[in-house]
This record gives structure tokens, C-alpha cells and sequence, in this order.
């Protein structure tokens, strides 16, 4: 039986191939796990459902550990849940990934972090009063993590955006999240986290401040690979928005270790935890 880490993913994107390179380097079997490859029963769920690779690898492997890539949250929420009760480990974006921007929110919210004013609007009335009360210009997040913002410059933008998602939308749609304020590009850093550490970012350099606080958000959110967003409002940092799976081919590294060297290195530490690792671990020097 061969023992792999699966990287649970629709397809080997670029971010993908640089984790299955970083895991190949530091001596571990890369797995990718296709989100819809194999039914699965609901728990308590046996440890032998992880025929979940396709090619050589399936019906022939054990996996310890999965890493979460997956862009698809409406699939691969539940599946993830289903994995961890056959007993594997998840890397991941912790609440992010399985629970909705009000969840993360609350637990941000909860751990003291700061976070802009924002109001959570349940249908189309609420939500034009809430970014009313909120002022312009405001920025509404879908209840759903990860899904795609929108920024209101005004009451007639409100008022087309908020309309257009409760009549064309879901019912669950016309729950949103409305923030004040609409961050500037140079006002936005998206700070990548591993394991509590933050390793790389996209956007403005983030402050010393900002990296601190995106390692907090993360640890509040009980997630080991997350993006955050932190936003410079009125001269002080906050959690704008957190991404379970995010994109990270053009991110900058904050130290010598890239993001999928650092995702290996944990993937295998956890392996290893699990007394399931056949072989010697290789763990990457996570100096700065």
C-alpha cells in the first residue's frame, strides 16, 4: 500500500502543481484528490473510503492527510467534513472553508480582533438600510466564503446590486454582509497564512501590525491554509475578508520559504503525527 498526501483539487492549477513539487522534493507521494471522484458514506465513516485519487493510486493507498484546495466550497464543504470522519487530517482554511462569512465573522469577531463596522442584511429592505446605516461607500459580501465582493458607491448602486441578487439570486442570496468602507488596491494586503505563520503576501506590503493580526484571524478561525485580507482604515489594520482557498502564484515570500514549501513541511509534520507515515519525514527549515 503506497502512503500519500492528498491535495483535494478539480484540477493541478498552478498553486497545485507547487505544493505536489514541494512535497515531491521533500521526499512524500502527492495524491490529487478530485472533489466528486468517489461517493462517500456519512459518519461515523471507515478509514477505507480514501479510494478517492483516480489512476494508480486508487483502492491502493493510505492518506493521512488531505490539503484543501478546493475552489468549489458548495462541494468540497461537505466533502471535507466527510473526510475527517474517516480519521484524515485536513489543511485548510478551518471555519472559512466549511462555514459562511458570518460564521468567520462571529469568530473574529468574538476573539477581539478588530474588524470594519458591518450588518447583516437578511432581504432586499434590510440590506439597503443596512448599507444605509453603514454609509457610502460600503462593500457587500455574499453570505457564502470565498464568493466574489461588491462595492456600493452609493444608494442607487445599493439599490440595483441588492435588488438584482433577491430577485435573480437564491433565497439564500438575499443573505448578505454589508461593511463600510470600499478599500483601495494600496489599502488592501492579502496575507497568506500556514500553520499560524504568515508566508507570503499579494498586494500592499502589510505593516508589521498586519501580519500579526492576519496570524491571529487565522488561528481564531482554526485554519492551517488561509488568505487574509487585512484593510487600512482611518490608519489602523483590520480583518477585511478572509479566502479558504485562495490563489498565490504571484505572491511575494515573506521569508526563504515559499507557500508550497511550507504546506509540504506541515502536510508531513502532520503525517508524521498521525503514525501512519511510512519513511523518514524531511521537514523544511522554516527559518526567516
Amino acid at each position: 500500500m503506497t502512503t500519500a498526501i492528498g491535495v483535494l483539487c478539480a484540477r493541478v492549477r498552478v498553486e497545485e502543481k507547487q505544493i505536489i513539487t514541494a512535497l515531491g522534493d521533500a521526499g512524500a507521494v502527492a495524491m490529487p484528490v478530485p472533489p466528486s471522484g468517489t461517493p462517500l458514506p456519512p459518519c461515523p465513516a471507515p478509514q477505507d473510503i480514501v479510494a478517492l485519487g483516480s489512476g494508480s493510486f486508487a483502492g491502493d493507498v493510505d492518506m493521512p492527510v488531505l490539503i484543501d484546495r478546493g475552489g468549489n466550497r458548495a462541494v468540497s464543504a461537505p466533502l471535507i467534513r466527510m473526510v475527517q470522519c474517516a480519521g484524515i487530517g485536513i489543511i485548510g482554511g478551518g471555519l472559512a472553508a466549511h462555514g459562511t462569512r458570518l460564521d468567520v465573522a462571529n469568530a473574529i469577531g468574538n476573539a477581539g480582533l478588530p474588524r470594519p463596522e458591518t450588518l447583516v442584511a437578511f432581504s432586499e429592505a434590510s440590506g439597503v438600510e443596512a448599507a444605509a446605516k453603514v454609509g457610502f461607500p460600503a462593500t457587500l459580501l455574499p453570505i457564502e466564503s470565498g464568493s466574489a465582493a461588491t462595492s456600493l458607491l452609493d444608494v442607487d448602486t445599493a439599490d440595483a446590486v441588492i435588488e438584482h441578487r433577491v430577485v435573480l439570486g437564491t433565497k439564500a442570496e438575499a443573505v448578505v454582509l454589508i461593511q463600510a468602507g470600499a478599500p483601495k488596491t494600496s489599502e488592501l494586503s492579502r496575507v497568506h497564512v500556514v500553520d499560524g505563520r504568515a508566508v507570503a503576501v499579494d498586494g500592499a506590503t502589510p505593516s508589521t501590525d498586519a501580519i500579526d493580526l492576519a496570524e491571529q484571524a487565522s488561528r481564531a478561525i482554526g485554519a492551517t491554509l488561509v488568505a487574509v485580507d487585512i484593510a487600512t482604515v482611518n490608519g489602523r489594520s483590520v480583518v477585511w475578508d478572509v479566502v479558504p482557498v485562495a490563489d498565490f502564484r504571484a505572491s511575494t515570500p515573506l521569508g526563504r520559504v515559499s507557500i508550497g514549501e511550507a504546506v509540504a513541511d506541515l502536510a508531513m509534520r502532520r503525517a508524521e503525527d498521525s503514525g501512519r507515515w511510512e519513511g523518514a519525514c524531511h521537514v523544511i527549515a522554516l527559518t526567516a
